[in-house]
């Protein structure tokens, strides 16, 4: 019991410091001028489509199969098409915090089965599960930035930004609990539950974050914004 109690403090502590540390960025920097929003938005678009396409597709294809990984993509998709629809009914004329809160909502549903593998992780050896809720504590660092952009050109403040990026961390300590307790996880509900995030989050990027970038006239900036994104977010999901 002790162990599961443990695995569960572990994910919960990798998930909420790793968005978390995207929250603390605001405090560095205030409200930015047109033109950085271009560019920031970009960067945050560009490095949420790079862990998409670069880490979260080849990693669902790789637990299964093409049919599983594109068949949670496709699921993903469309909930989180029908979600953004649903929120825009009560988050009128907030255009940045609903683009936001629905990363927050997509980086949740990728951290369940980021926990998943390291409660079974931490089963099989408490080195493995520990090293695994490391890597990937960093590796969501850029995911909580790109969920606190938007918020911070919103008007939230650094606080609120905070907390909120904390939250998407609390469901890796959900799925490290479950994982503990399952300890064999299915590939194909790995497979399908990371494409599903992969889906939401493909979503966000191609129909939220990366037209925002845009709604000023600085479209050369968003360009580079979203350039300098894709690069970034390579660069760390290869080493992370």
């Amino acid at each position: 019991m002790s162990s599961i109690i443990i695995t569960t403090a572990i994910g919960l502590l990798a998930g909420m410091l790793g968005t978390g540390l995207g929250g603390i960025v605001t405090f560095f920097w205030r409200k930015p001028t047109n033109k950085s929003v271009s560019f920031l938005l970009g960067i945050a678009g560009g490095i949420m489509l790079a862990i998409v396409m670069v880490d979260l597709v080849p990693e669902s294809i790789h637990h299964s199969s093409l049919a599983y990984a594109i068949s949670g993509l496709l699921l993903g998709f469309i909930l989180l098409s029908i979600t953004s629809k649903f929120f825009r009914k009560y988050i009128k004329g907030e255009e940045y915090i609903h683009t936001g809160v629905l990363l927050g909502l997509g980086i949740s549903m990728h951290n369940f089965p980021e926990g998943l593998a390291i409660g079974a992780g931490y089963i099989a050896t408490a080195e493995l599960g520990f090293g695994l809720a490391i890597v990937m504590a960093f590796h969501n660092f850029p995911e909580g930035l790109s969920m606190a952009t938007p918020m911070n050109v919103g008007g939230w403040s650094p606080i609120r930004i905070l907390i909120a990026t904390l939250l998407p961390g609390i469901p890796m300590g959900i799925g490290a609990f479950c994982g503990s307790l399952i300890g064999y996880i299915s590939p194909e509900f790995l497979s399908v539950t990371l494409g599903f995030a992969g889906g939401g989050m493909l979503y966000l990027t191609l129909f939220e974050l990366i037209p925002s970038s845009y709604n000023f006239d600085y479209g050369l900036d968003a360009t580079l914004g979203i350039i300098v994104g894709l690069g970034t977010g390579v660069v760390l999901t290869f080493l992370f």
